[in-house]
Protein backbone atom coordinates (compact mmCIF):
# COMPACT_ATOMS: atom_id res chain seq x y z
CA UNK A 1 0.00 0.00 0.00
CA UNK A 2 1.34 3.44 -0.92
CA UNK A 3 -0.48 5.88 1.39
CA UNK A 4 1.35 8.99 0.15
CA UNK A 5 -0.92 9.00 -2.91
CA UNK A 6 -3.95 10.02 -0.84
CA UNK A 7 -6.99 11.45 -2.62
CA UNK A 8 -6.14 9.54 -5.81
CA UNK A 9 -3.95 12.22 -7.39
CA UNK A 10 -1.07 10.94 -9.52
CA UNK A 11 1.33 12.91 -11.68
CA UNK A 12 2.90 11.38 -14.82
CA UNK A 13 6.14 11.01 -12.86
CA UNK A 14 4.38 9.12 -10.06
CA UNK A 15 2.70 6.81 -12.57
CA UNK A 16 6.12 6.07 -14.03
CA UNK A 17 7.47 5.40 -10.53
CA UNK A 18 4.65 2.95 -9.83
CA UNK A 19 5.30 1.08 -13.07
CA UNK A 20 9.04 0.92 -12.29
CA UNK A 21 8.37 -0.42 -8.79
CA UNK A 22 5.92 -3.03 -10.12
CA UNK A 23 8.58 -4.27 -12.53
CA UNK A 24 11.42 -4.14 -9.99
CA UNK A 25 9.54 -6.18 -7.39
CA UNK A 26 7.73 -8.40 -9.90
CA UNK A 27 4.34 -7.38 -8.51
CA UNK A 28 1.48 -9.49 -9.98
CA UNK A 29 -1.29 -6.87 -9.70
CA UNK A 30 -1.77 -3.20 -8.85
CA UNK A 31 -5.13 -1.86 -7.67
CA UNK A 32 -6.63 1.55 -7.02
CA UNK A 33 -8.50 0.96 -3.77
CA UNK A 34 -11.84 2.35 -2.63
CA UNK A 35 -9.78 4.65 -0.40
CA UNK A 36 -8.15 6.17 -3.51
CA UNK A 37 -4.77 4.67 -2.69
CA UNK A 38 -2.53 2.27 -4.58
CA UNK A 39 -2.24 -1.34 -3.46
CA UNK A 40 0.46 -3.71 -4.72
CA UNK A 41 -1.06 -7.19 -4.53
CA UNK A 42 0.49 -10.64 -4.32
CA UNK A 43 3.91 -9.58 -3.03
CA UNK A 44 6.22 -11.85 -1.05
CA UNK A 45 6.82 -10.72 2.54
CA UNK A 46 10.51 -10.04 1.91
CA UNK A 47 9.61 -7.82 -1.04
CA UNK A 48 7.07 -5.89 1.07
CA UNK A 49 9.74 -5.13 3.67
CA UNK A 50 12.22 -4.02 0.99
CA UNK A 51 9.59 -1.84 -0.77
CA UNK A 52 8.55 -0.12 2.48
CA UNK A 53 12.19 0.56 3.23
CA UNK A 54 12.83 1.98 -0.24
CA UNK A 55 9.81 4.29 0.00
CA UNK A 56 10.48 5.28 3.60
CA UNK A 57 6.95 4.41 4.71
CA UNK A 58 6.28 5.04 8.43
CA UNK A 59 5.66 2.15 10.80
CA UNK A 60 2.34 1.68 12.57
CA UNK A 61 -1.22 2.54 11.67
CA UNK A 62 -2.07 6.20 10.97
CA UNK A 63 -4.38 6.41 13.99
CA UNK A 64 -1.50 5.26 16.21
CA UNK A 65 0.51 8.16 14.78
CA UNK A 66 -2.27 10.67 15.66
CA UNK A 67 -3.51 10.94 12.07
CA UNK A 68 -6.59 9.94 10.07
CA UNK A 69 -6.63 6.53 8.38
CA UNK A 70 -7.34 7.82 4.90
CA UNK A 71 -8.96 10.63 2.96
CA UNK A 72 -11.16 10.30 -0.10
CA UNK A 73 -11.62 13.47 -2.13
CA UNK A 74 -13.42 14.17 -5.38
CA UNK A 75 -11.99 16.50 -8.07
CA UNK A 76 -13.95 19.41 -6.54
CA UNK A 77 -14.34 22.71 -8.31
CA UNK A 78 -10.80 22.43 -9.71
CA UNK A 79 -11.79 19.70 -12.17
CA UNK A 80 -15.56 19.18 -11.94
CA UNK A 81 -18.26 21.50 -13.30
CA UNK A 82 -20.56 20.64 -10.37
CA UNK A 83 -18.02 21.43 -7.66
CA UNK A 84 -18.71 24.33 -5.29
CA UNK A 85 -15.55 24.00 -3.18
CA UNK A 86 -11.93 22.92 -3.59
CA UNK A 87 -12.00 19.36 -2.24
CA UNK A 88 -8.42 18.50 -3.20
CA UNK A 89 -6.83 21.41 -1.35
CA UNK A 90 -8.89 20.68 1.76
CA UNK A 91 -7.81 17.03 1.58
CA UNK A 92 -4.16 18.09 1.59
CA UNK A 93 -4.71 20.21 4.68
CA UNK A 94 -6.55 17.50 6.62
CA UNK A 95 -3.98 14.90 5.59
CA UNK A 96 -1.35 16.99 7.41
CA UNK A 97 -3.42 17.35 10.60
CA UNK A 98 -1.85 15.77 13.66
CA UNK A 99 -4.06 15.28 16.71
CA UNK A 100 -2.93 15.69 20.31
CA UNK A 101 -2.34 11.94 20.59
CA UNK A 102 -3.27 8.55 19.13
CA UNK A 103 -6.91 8.12 18.05
CA UNK A 104 -9.13 5.37 19.55
CA UNK A 105 -9.72 3.73 16.15
CA UNK A 106 -9.25 4.37 12.46
CA UNK A 107 -10.89 7.51 11.08
CA UNK A 108 -11.96 7.73 7.46
CA UNK A 109 -12.59 11.10 5.83
CA UNK A 110 -14.74 11.80 2.79
CA UNK A 111 -14.51 15.21 1.08
CA UNK A 112 -17.02 16.01 -1.65
CA UNK A 113 -16.98 19.28 -3.57
CA UNK A 114 -20.77 19.36 -3.96
CA UNK A 115 -23.99 17.80 -2.65
CA UNK A 116 -23.68 14.81 -5.00
CA UNK A 117 -21.25 13.46 -2.38
CA UNK A 118 -19.22 11.30 -4.75
CA UNK A 119 -16.92 10.41 -1.83
CA UNK A 120 -19.79 9.17 0.37
CA UNK A 121 -19.21 11.96 2.87
CA UNK A 122 -22.37 11.11 4.82
CA UNK A 123 -21.01 7.61 5.53
CA UNK A 124 -17.52 8.57 6.74
CA UNK A 125 -16.24 9.20 10.25
CA UNK A 126 -15.60 12.77 9.13
CA UNK A 127 -17.59 14.07 6.16
CA UNK A 128 -17.17 17.37 4.37
CA UNK A 129 -19.41 18.45 1.51
CA UNK A 130 -19.05 21.65 -0.46
CA UNK A 131 -22.05 23.93 -0.83
CA UNK A 132 -22.35 27.33 -2.46
CA UNK A 133 -21.86 29.10 0.89
CA UNK A 134 -19.12 26.89 2.31
CA UNK A 135 -18.44 23.45 3.77
CA UNK A 136 -20.87 21.22 5.67
CA UNK A 137 -19.22 19.06 8.36
CA UNK A 138 -20.64 15.73 9.50
CA UNK A 139 -19.34 13.35 12.18
CA UNK A 140 -19.96 9.70 13.00
CA UNK A 141 -20.84 8.16 9.66
CA UNK A 142 -20.22 4.48 8.98
CA UNK A 143 -20.78 2.19 6.01
CA UNK A 144 -20.03 -1.17 7.62
CA UNK A 145 -22.35 -3.81 9.10
CA UNK A 146 -24.12 -1.21 11.23
CA UNK A 147 -24.40 1.70 8.77
CA UNK A 148 -24.97 5.20 10.04
CA UNK A 149 -25.41 8.61 8.44
CA UNK A 150 -23.17 11.18 10.07
CA UNK A 151 -24.56 13.97 12.23
CA UNK A 152 -24.37 17.52 10.90
CA UNK A 153 -22.09 19.50 13.19
CA UNK A 154 -21.90 22.78 11.26
CA UNK A 155 -22.33 24.25 7.80
CA UNK A 156 -21.35 27.35 5.81
CA UNK A 157 -17.77 26.87 6.99
CA UNK A 158 -14.71 28.40 5.38
CA UNK A 159 -11.78 26.11 4.69
CA UNK A 160 -9.98 27.35 7.81
CA UNK A 161 -13.08 26.83 9.95
CA UNK A 162 -13.62 23.34 8.56
CA UNK A 163 -10.04 22.25 9.30
CA UNK A 164 -10.21 23.66 12.83
CA UNK A 165 -13.53 21.93 13.59
CA UNK A 166 -12.22 18.62 12.26
CA UNK A 167 -9.24 18.99 14.60
CA UNK A 168 -11.51 19.85 17.57
CA UNK A 169 -13.95 17.00 16.87
CA UNK A 170 -11.20 14.41 16.55
CA UNK A 171 -9.35 15.59 19.66
CA UNK A 172 -12.60 15.41 21.64
CA UNK A 173 -13.23 11.92 20.24
CA UNK A 174 -9.65 11.01 21.18
CA UNK A 175 -10.15 12.17 24.77
CA UNK A 176 -13.59 10.70 25.41
CA UNK A 177 -13.98 7.49 23.35
CA UNK A 178 -12.74 4.13 24.56
CA UNK A 179 -10.14 2.19 22.60
CA UNK A 180 -11.35 0.63 19.31
CA UNK A 181 -14.64 2.58 19.42
CA UNK A 182 -15.41 4.01 15.98
CA UNK A 183 -16.93 7.48 15.68
CA UNK A 184 -20.36 6.09 14.75
CA UNK A 185 -20.79 4.27 18.04
CA UNK A 186 -19.28 7.20 19.96
CA UNK A 187 -21.73 9.61 18.29
CA UNK A 188 -24.68 7.33 19.08
CA UNK A 189 -23.74 7.33 22.74
CA UNK A 190 -23.07 11.05 22.96
CA UNK A 191 -25.90 12.35 20.78
CA UNK A 192 -25.65 15.10 18.21
CA UNK A 193 -26.43 17.94 20.63
CA UNK A 194 -23.76 16.75 23.05
CA UNK A 195 -21.27 16.53 20.23
CA UNK A 196 -22.13 20.00 18.95
CA UNK A 197 -21.79 21.47 22.45
CA UNK A 198 -18.39 19.83 22.93
CA UNK A 199 -17.02 20.86 19.53
CA UNK A 200 -18.66 24.25 18.98
CA UNK A 201 -18.49 25.39 22.60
Amino acid sequence: MLPHYDAGLLSPEELEQLAALARKYNIPATKITGAQRIAFLGMEEEAVVALKDELGLPEGKPEQRSRVHYIQACPGKTWCKYGHQDALSLAERIKKLEMDGPLPAKVKVGISGCRFCCCESWMRDIGLAGESKGWRLTFGGNAAGRPRIGDIIADRLSGDEAVELVRKALNYYRQEATSKTRTARFAERLGVEGLKKAVLG
